[in-house]
């Protein structure tokens, strides 16, 4: 009898249904850090980041089924999507599409994030079959496991959001998806509609937002119970949201401070951070989880455990000295929130009037020249410029070369300025042009490709540039031209290389990244340049059913070399990358131009085997 019970004892206890858990729970019982993906491996708990608890409970809700995390960066967002993921695997195997802006990023984000993380946690290595088993079911991009299964997609992909129907959606960075994913429309809606035929589907959308106004993660934050992360004072006891506006430094004492705006009282980082367990989320909009049943969270780095302030106002110096353009960084990947740049660009004869005499053709601030050039169906427009510490800028010259850059008479012109061209200081030292990028597409493309090719131990580059938002100026590594003894084409970003131009132009004299142009009329300045130089504004345009923001010409102007070549120029010294601090210590050197082999050693040839047994000069190897 005793042994009868013992059996169905045992049975019943295989047959009892799992605890039932909160996700939070979950993960502080069973989420170990993997080494290679965390400053501090070991068991994971919420003891460590408070604010994490709510923000994972939030998807154990049956009555939520949009969470939103806005939010500042050293949180530990990953790790909250990570052990959502897991949370759903194990205690409610489903459907489950993970999705990040590209499928290349998807490929690495299974293989250096996910996988390590499924290792390491117990419960879901048990489920999940080694990748290297045979008909394991569990590949980079798809994985099973018991009752359900896990796909990873790019937004730029339109093949994988049509694929199976999905419960469960985890969408990251969505600031940063493409606004159509191929022809198909928003990616967010298409993966969205695979989660329709689910009653208890849930979709987990995070990201640093961008621009105001444009913001898709602003936008779903807005839908939901926009609850804010407040910490509690040490003075007065009340709950404050710790903002920039907000916060003080004293950086001879190496103290940083945040006020209090119930008290007034100035209370610093230890004394905020020994409260750090006592800090609550307040929503702005609690009637939204009726309504639309959202809950969305926003938090900034003032409450991460993982960085410290003074790192916070050593990021924010180094933003300012960028403008609007490093600001804009700061506060989306900083301080969580959308940015606002509601200065306008300096009109065209604010421009003119802050032209000054150089006193020859460089002043002295000059520490390097670099070129950008444009091709037309019946020109070549090119201006050299100068750059100085600090991200100082010198218009030197601009140019004009009539004639078909289908011949050779315009590129032997060229040559006279970026190969053979000098430029003197008043003390008669002189400077040549240490990199140039020349654009290739239009109608010359090849045209352009046979003139670097036979001038790259120059440094002079083919570019093409590339639309759209949030890309690098140098947008990845160069491709190489075969057909043209693999000379380097560099693609460019445009629209990001234009935001910071705007930017530079209204910094004001001796601030970092200031613009200097010449009055002498000889030098290329004059009103048509400016002219071009501020022939385009930033507008928003409906794309798919998402607002995007693009530069187009203003009403009425045509011309917008200038804009283009200065981008060009912003792009050739990023593919040098110089060390200022050095150039300047050498600056009083004669004739030294940086970067810019003797001419024995940069001649042109035939032959580039002849070049691969010499050393070119000095400077950055690409």
């Amino acid at each position: 009898m005793n042994n009868t019970q013992q059996l169905f004892s045992d049975l019943f206890q295989l047959l009892r249904p799992p605890p039932k858990l909160t996700a939070s729970e979950w993960a502080n019982k069973h989420v170990v850090l993997s080494t290679e993906d965390s400053a501090e491996p070991g068991k994971y708990s919420t003891d460590r980041a408070p604010y994490q608890k709510e923000m994972l409970d939030a998807v154990s809700n049956p009555d939520v089924s949009d969470v939103v995390y806005m939010t500042g960066s050293q949180i530990g967002k990953t790790q909250l999507i990570k052990n959502i993921l897991g949370y759903f695997i194990d205690f409610y195997p489903s459907p489950i599409m993970f999705m990040v802006p590209t499928l290349d990023l998807a490929k690495e984000f299974s293989k250096t994030r996910i996988a390590p993380f499924i290792r390491d946690t117990k419960v879901l290595s048990e489920k999940m079959a080694d990748t290297k088993a045979r008909d394991s079911g569990n590949t980079l991009l798809n994985k099973t496991f018991p009752g359900g299964y896990l796909t990873f997609v790019g937004a730029n992909s339109p093949a994988g959001l049509a694929s199976r129907p999905i419960r469960v959606l985890l969408a990251d960075e969505i600031d940063r998806f493409p606004a159509s994913a191929g022809a198909e429309g928003d990616p967010v809606s298409l993966a969205e509609k695979r989660t329709k035929t689910f009653y208890n589907r849930k979709h987990i959308y995070a990201s640093t937002p961008l621009g105001k106004g444009t913001s898709r993660i602003e936008k779903l934050y807005n839908d939901g119970t926009q609850e804010v992360w407040h910490l509690k004072c040490p003075a007065c006891g009340e709950y404050v949201y710790p903002s920039w506006d907000k916060f003080e430094a004293d950086t001879e004492a190496n103290k940083y401070y945040m006020c209090c705006e119930h008290c007034g009282a100035l209370s610093d980082e230890w004394a905020w951070k020994r409260l750090y367990s006592e800090g609550r989320w307040i929503a702005n909009a609690p009637e939204n989880l009726e309504t639309k049943h959202c809950r969305s969270f926003h938090i900034n780095a003032f409450a991460s455990p993982w960085t410290s302030w003074a790192e916070l106002y050593q990021t924010y110096e180094a933003a300012q000295a960028l403008g609007a353009v490093g600001l804009k960084t700061f506060f989306n990947t900083e301080m969580g929130i959308p940015y606002e740049d509601a200065v306008e660009t300096p009109p065209t004869d604010e421009l003119m009037d802050r032209r000054e005499e150089y006193g020859a053709d460089l002043p002295d601030g000059v520490l390097i020249l670099t070129a950008g050039v444009d091709t037309q169906d019946d020109r070549l427009e090119c201006e050299v410029m100068g750059w100085g510490l600090n991200g100082e800028q010198y218009g030197v010259q601009y140019y004009r070369l009539y004639g078909d850059p289908a011949q050779d008479a315009v590129w032997n012109a060229l040559d006279d300025i970026i190969i053979r061209g000098r430029w003197s200081f008043a003390d008669g030292r002189k400077r040549g042009v240490s990199a140039s990028c020349i654009d290739s597409g239009g109608n010359k493309t090849q045209a352009v490709y046979r003139y670097c090719s036979k001038r790259r131990y120059h440094r002079v580059y083919a570019i093409k540039g590339v639309g759209g938002a949030n890309k690098d100026i140098i947008d990845g590594l160069p491709t190489k031209l075969k057909k043209h003894d693999n000379a380097k084409l560099f693609k460019i970003g445009v629209d990001t290389g234009k935001d910071l131009i705007m930017s530079d132009l209204r910094q004001l004299p001796g601030e970092p990244r200031y613009c200097h142009f010449p009055l002498d009329p000889s030098k290329g300045y004059g009103k048509k340049y400016f002219e071009g130089l501020l022939a385009e504004i930033k507008t928003e345009e409906l794309v798919r059913g998402r607002y995007v923001q693009k530069w187009v010409l203003r009403p009425g102007v045509k011309r917008n070399e200038p804009l283009d070549v200065r981008n060009y120029n912003h792009a050739a010294i990023n593919i040098l990358n110089p060390n200022f601090e050095a150039l300047a210590e050498r600056a009083g050197r004669e004739d030294f131009t940086p970067y810019i082999g003797n001419n024995s050693s940069t001649k042109t040839a035939r032959s580039p085997a002849k070049y691969r047994r010499r050393k070119v000069g000095g400077g950055v190897k690409l």
